[in-house]
């Protein structure tokens, strides 16, 4: 419902919750008719006269403007346990993740209670995998999709101008009318609110989609934290142990910006650049972050505007007179459309 780019609505026949194929298919006909460069591995930017220049694989490309908007989940993070090594099993990332049916018959350890490890598990339940648990270091905010048949994502948005305090208890009433008390299963609850939690370090809720209902009916079994690994046996903070075939790790990603631009500017400890959007800084004209954040309304949603901005900032910074890059502008749009 959120999701459609600039200028064109995502069919109505998707539905609010558009399913991946119908998505794809989406942005592939957006993308027709755009001068793009598919393919290409930007390893480097340095400056250069008048701009930036990117550093491929093969040759380089000269630009005034380099926006580099890589997302924050360029890089999954794995943890490394003691013991992992010798762990006999499949260890591996939620974004190295297929498909279910990979999993059938396999004892499988989710590691990370957020968003991934929550839609991991609400896939897992429903198939043909054996016994299931669900490691959890810290507590997590969860939502549902719907409340009463009603989609929760139109309302978020429309109260993202109240206090951060009001819409954490509107999230906790949510929660609660939806799944009772989960923490009685162990899944824990966040010492912070959902929006305070996003606005604090960026950690956006979970999303239900049939994992409590799998909690509850006791298809999956809350864990804490890892401790160590022994060789087929995982030991968690609790004393207590399972003997997974296959853990997969849903423990997120870093952006993964050193090696492109991390000698350009200072990047902090999440691998984060000093200003984002249609922010910049004096000392790098042309040089833009863009889509590295994250958004508890919906990531799609927020860069719409932030695109509008960030355009605005570009052609407010031109290059200087006599250090202009030559470039070739993308076909116009219509203001608005359907791709029906």
């Amino acid at each position: 419902m959120f999701s459609h780019q600039p200028g064109a609505r995502i069919p109505r026949r998707a539905g609010p919750f558009p399913r991946r194929d119908d998505y794809v298919a989406y942005l592939q006909d957006y993308a027709a008719g755009m001068r793009l460069r598919l393919g290409t591995v930007v390893r480097r930017i340095d400056r250069a006269d008048g701009g930036w220049e990117l550093r491929l694989d093969r040759g380089s490309i000269t630009a005034a403007h380099a926006v580099i908007a890589t997302g924050p989940d360029a890089e999954p993070v794995t943890p490394s346990w003691p013991g992992m090594a010798a762990f006999g099993g499949i260890v591996s990332h939620a974004g190295q993740f297929r498909n279910v049916a990979a999993m059938a018959g396999l004892d499988v350890l989710v590691v990370g209670p957020g968003n991934s490890g929550v839609d991991l598990m609400g896939h897992l339940a429903g198939s043909d995998a054996g016994k299931l648990w669900l490691s959890a270091r810290s507590g997590m905010n969860i939502t549902p999709l719907r409340l009463g048949g009603v989609p929760l994502h139109p309302v978020s948005v429309m109260g993202r101008y109240l206090p951060l305090a009001w819409q954490d208890a509107n999230a906790r009433v949510v929660q609660r009318l939806a799944f009772g008390d989960l923490a009685r299963l162990g899944y824990p609850r966040s010492a912070l609110g959902a929006f305070t939690r996003a606005a604090a370090d960026g950690v956006t809720v979970a999303v239900d989609d049939g994992f409590a209902r799998a909690l509850k009916a006791g298809r999956i079994t809350m864990k804490p934290a890892i401790d160590w690994f022994d060789g087929p046996q995982v030991r968690f903070a609790d004393g207590t142990s399972c003997a997974p075939d296959a853990v997969i790790c849903a423990t997120g990603y870093r952006p993964g910006l050193e090696q492109m631009a991390g000698h350009l500017v200072t990047l902090d400890a999440h691998g984060m650049p000093p200003f984002t959007g249609a922010s910049s800084s004096p000392l790098h004209p042309g040089l833009w972050f863009f889509g590295l954040d994250r958004s508890i309304y919906g990531n799609m949603h927020v860069r719409r505007r932030q695109a509008r901005q960030l355009a605005k900032a570009i052609t407010r910074q031109p290059p200087a007179p006599g250090d202009r890059v030559p470039h070739r502008a993308y076909p116009g749009r219509q203001a608005s459309r359907r791709l029906d």
